[in-house]
């Protein structure tokens, strides 16, 4: 290892949507994005691509000794040692611990204090984080079987009423227009084509610009009155605790996340779309 050169601590923020970079040194961050990493189900070859695309742009004749990747999917010791053999192959003499991209939120919002943390993005995660550690994580069921409140689950829940015309006319027409819908085209993208969970969460800014027409805040308000209901009942003791919220989800949809914990009695503290920010503050302190 050459001792001369700056040595670079590089955090890692991978979602099922983008894989954010940062690296710090001297207070400086340099940052690039590439595609999305979820460890359960993109291929190897698509993580190597996107990790090789992603070194070339680091600062020239640069040491990264430190690294933390924070991933959806690396919950599990098996992925989370398959994450850190891909990085090796890049960084072969750095210090590198896997996380999984719910402790990016536990690090980013927590702290070293107690509280329910939650992800609300493409995808849905929550955990109760005694402040150093996870204590209980909700099972993660994924797009097909859960993710209640997600991005994937509210388009989902959009193209259930599209498909079952309950969605009033005006809305109907509006989402042909902006997507060029048709129903064999929805069912083309959903049961022929891959990543259809990628397809179903493209429309969650659709629900966010129409949030005030009844019917989507009706589909928006379900959506998260059932992540709560579901994951409350995995934490029966900690009603005294906040609820800490990282995800775009939770950040464009604040208000109305705001009433449905309201609703289920839950008391919501901080509230980020992007934990890489906290995090960059965090590791420059």
């Amino acid at each position: 290892m050459n001792h001369s050169s700056p040595h670079f601590h590089l955090l890692v923020d991978a979602g099922a949507t983008k894989t954010a970079f940062a690296l710090l040194y001297d207070g400086k961050v340099f940052r690039c994005q590439g595609a999305g990493i979820n460890a359960n189900y993109t291929p190897e070859a698509d993580i190597l691509r996107i990790l090789a695309e992603a070194v070339p742009q680091f600062p020239k004749e640069v040491t990264i000794c430190e690294i933390d990747y924070y991933g959806a999917g690396c919950a599990t010791p098996q992925n989370a040692m398959r994450m850190e053999g891909y990085l090796r192959l890049y960084f072969p003499s750095a210090d590198i611990r896997v996380w999984s991209d719910l402790m990016a939120a536990c690090h980013a919002l927590a702290g070293g204090r107690e509280a329910i943390v939650c992800i609300l993005g493409t995808g849905a995660a929550s955990c109760h984080y005694d402040g150093q550690k996870m204590v209980h994580r909700a099972p993660s069921l994924g797009w097909m079987l859960g993710d209640e409140g997600s991005g994937t689950n509210l388009g989902k829940c959009l193209l259930t009423a599209y498909l079952s015309d309950t969605l009033p006319q005006p809305i109907r027409a509006t989402l042909e227009e902006r997507y060029h819908l048709t129903r064999e085209l929805v069912l083309h993208k959903l049961y022929q084509e891959p990543k259809p969970n990628l397809f179903m969460s493209q429309f969650a800014p659709f629900l966010k610009e129409n949030i005030a027409e009844p019917a989507i805040r009706q589909i928006v308000t379900e959506a998260f009155t059932t992540f709560f209901r579901k994951q409350k009942s995995y934490y029966p003791s900690c009603d005294h605790l906040p609820w800490h919220f990282t995800g775009s989800v939770a950040a464009h949809f604040e208000k109305v996340l705001r009433e449905a914990a309201a609703t289920a009695e839950c008391k919501i503290g901080e509230i980020a779309g992007d934990p890489m920010e906290r995090l960059i503050g965090g590791k420059k302190l």
